[in-house]
């Protein structure tokens, strides 16, 4: 701490490396850092710098820093022309030398933490005197860039908070113990213009005190800061509670990636809970490139992994227990399976197969009769708590299975067969510990009880009942709301749309009362909330916590339609199979795959249907037209007839057959823009 060391900063600008800790003697070492920078001039020659033991230090104009409770910037101790060549440095000591970092040196391949926009605030206020408080719109993390002049010395305040009480000041309860304060210090050198680097804050208001004079909307700029992963997907419909649904997911989701996936961004906490994690992976596979950054963060888990296979709830391991929690755990083999299913990445199933396959083992080794009764969390938050032991018994039957796929996958058929035969075995005990033949529940009955139980499809013929009990819940006990938590949710959206019901699952995401997603639009929210009730006192209170985001995948595989064909990787097929919901008239959505560009945008009347899809280079599909009622069907694309009479017209450009199934005409394509027309009467 109080370091003027070279870095580059998020723009390629050097800059102070480390922030300072108020001393005027320099306290920390730098001599086992690293430097090597190659160089090629522009004649081609090749000149590499290396860096030796001779740094040296000196005290920097950063007197504070800390993630959970900001930084402060005292300018009048800044040293001009430290950072360019020819500084005269001969009254700066020589850095002691401080043991180095244990553990494996390795670079880190995922996109850096970086400003990727600035937000210009949507107006200002004064609830006291001296008090001004910034309203930037949208919940986000990051900082405030402040503009400011004023005569020397003079301390300027900036505060961040989400939410505000009710005669405007700032409320920081649910930050708990986090002070998010950020303090600069003017040198009172005409406009100054300066925003920290070694913290953020997530906020939506900044509270600006000290202040010479008056500010101005001009002051105050925010500065959205997260891990920089390029967004790739986009999705629109009909029906605004939706489009605001993604909204919230998204914002949610980009900024709590700070080198690892955050529970949230404000708060004395945000660290990498393996349960938010693994809930929300797919949505953000859709919405951003992920590749990268889970590469890097499923070998953050192999990291924590222990010589028993044990995990741990946090990744690193700050908070939570050795075993995780097994709805927490799972992330390390869901993510891997993911990255396979989305990116076609056998590689990462190939790295860490040792590491999954303990894993297994571990939860094998602690399992009673076929089913774990131990949880530390299970269905996280939810209204109507689910039994522990049976969200724990699902994801061991979850992993169990794809431990089997992942061994076929690779080759390894003795593996494979082993799993299958352990998997049929827990779903043996499943049933027997967890179903009652009397009601046809599972467990207690909740939600999320029956709904895992049938999406994994462990129910027998003779369970068929469970169904109706879950249906029966849904619409005639609840009015279609959910009482699920964070693992019952990733779910049932899912579950009702591949079970026939997508009208529900589209009457639960358009639901603005309590519990429900568009309850947190209704009442102001720019980011998912923690919690499906409205608190905002110092305890789980977060308004910026991604968990609940599972939907989001939902919006793209149902209402558009873009899906991994079953059993393929990496979008080589695709089925496009929008589901055409009540009132819903049109619905639009894409997202880049490893392949290219996969997109659907259908629209619809009484009688005609509209769906223009694109398909990668290399993919094919089977786009899936739902007939809607009308009768006389003719199918064209461009023009060109497609079905007509009852039959598949062939001659059209790209198109390999169809055929009429399960109340809709099935086209198989090749890669290319299709527009297809549907229309009769």
């Amino acid at each position: 701490n109080g370091l003027g060391l070279t870095r580059f900063d998020y723009e390629g600008r050097m800059s102070t490396l480390c922030a300072g800790c108020g001393h005027d003697s320099v306290t920390a070492a730098i001599t086992d850092a690293f430097f090597q920078l190659d160089i090629e001039l522009e004649d081609g020659t090749d000149l590499r710098v290396v860096s030796d033991t001779s740094w040296k230090a000196a005290a920097g104009p950063i007197v504070a820093d800390s993630v959970y409770d900001g930084e402060t910037y005292d300018a009048r101790r800044e040293t001009p022309g430290w950072d360019r060549a020819g500084f005269d440095d001969e009254r700066w000591p020589s850095a002691e030398s401080v043991e180095g970092p244990a553990g494996v040196l390795s670079a880190q391949l995922m996109p850096a933490i970086r400003v990727v926009d600035t937000i210009v605030p949507l107006g200002m206020s004064s609830p006291k005197p001296g008090v001004y408080v910034f309203d930037m719109g949208q919940n986000f993390s990051g900082w405030a860039r402040l503009r400011v002049r004023g005569p020397r010395g003079t301390d300027v305040r900036m505060r961040f908070a989400e939410l505000l009480y009710d005669d405007g000041t700032l409320n920081q309860e649910n930050l708990r113990s986090a002070q998010a304060e950020d303090h600069y210090i003017l040198k009172g050198e005409g406009e100054e213009i300066w925003e920290p680097r070694f913290t953020y804050h997530g906020f939506r208001y900044v509270e600006v005190t000290g202040f010479p004079g008056t500010p101005t909307l001009e002051t105050v700029r925010g500065r959205v800061v997260h891990s920089a992963v390029d967004p790739i997907g986009g999705f629109a419909a009909s029906k605004d509670i939706l489009n605001g649904l993604q909204r919230i997911i998204t914002w949610g989701q980009k900024t709590n990636l700070h080198g690892i996936p955050t529970d949230c961004c404000q708060r004395d906490e945000r660290m990498g809970w393996l349960g938010d994690v693994q809930g929300t992976a797919e949505e953000a596979i859709m919405n951003f490139d992920m590749a990268a950054f889970y590469t890097n963060f499923v070998r953050d888990i192999r990291d924590v992994q222990d010589e028993k296979g044990r995990i741990t709830d946090t990744v690193p391991h700050i908070w939570g227990s050795r075993p995780a929690d097994p709805a927490w755990g799972t992330a390390y083999p869901l993510i891997c399976w993911y990255m396979y299913r989305y990116y076609g990445d056998a590689r990462v199933l190939e790295e860490h197969y040792d590491g999954l396959r303990k894993y297994v083992e571990f939860l094998r080794s602690t399992a009673e009769n076929g089913v774990l009764k131990w949880s530390h969390y299970g269905d996280w938050v939810a209204v109507e708590k689910c039994p522990g032991a049976i969200v724990s018994s699902f994801y061991y039957y979850y992993d169990v299975k794809i431990q089997a796929d992942i061994a076929r996958v690779l080759g390894k058929t003795a593996d494979a067969a082993a799993y299958d035969k352990l998997a049929a075995e827990i779903r043996v005990a499943f049933n027997r510990e967890f179903y009652d033949p009397r009601t046809g529940d599972y467990a207690d009955g909740t939600q999320t009880a029956n709904t895992l139980a049938l999406f994994l499809e462990l129910p027998t013929e003779k369970q068929g009942g469970t169904w109706g009990r879950l249906f029966d819940d849904i619409v005639y006990k609840n009015d279609s709301h959910l009482t699920t938590g964070i693992i019952g949710t990733k779910y049932i959206m899912e579950l009702l749309t591949r079970s026939g019901n997508a009208d529900l699952a589209y009457d639960i995401a358009c639901k603005t009362d309590y519990p429900s997603w568009g309850y947190m639009i209704r009442n102001g929210a720019t980011t998912l909330w923690e919690l499906w009730q409205k608190r905002e006192g110092p305890s789980m209170n977060s308004h910026n916590h991604p968990m609940f985001g599972s939907v989001g995948s939902w919006l793209y595989k149902a209402l558009a339609g873009i899906n991994l064909a079953p059993g393929t990787t990496g979008f080589e097929k695709v089925l496009i199979a929008p589901q055409m919901v009540r009132d819903l008239t049109h619905a639009s959505g894409s997202t880049t795959t490893v392949r290219g560009e996969v997109a659907c945008a259908w629209s619809r009347t009484e009688t005609a249907v509209r769906v223009e899809v694109t398909v990668p280079f290399g993919s094919e599909a089977e786009v899936v037209i739902p007939k809607l009622g009308i009768r006389d069907i003719r199918v064209t694309e461009g023009g060109a007839p497609i079905w007509a009479q009852g039959k598949y017209v062939a001659g059209a450009a790209g198109i390999v057959g169809a055929v009429d199934k399960d109340g809709a005409i099935r086209i198989t394509v090749g890669s290319g823009r299709y527009a297809f027309i549907l229309e009769g009467k």
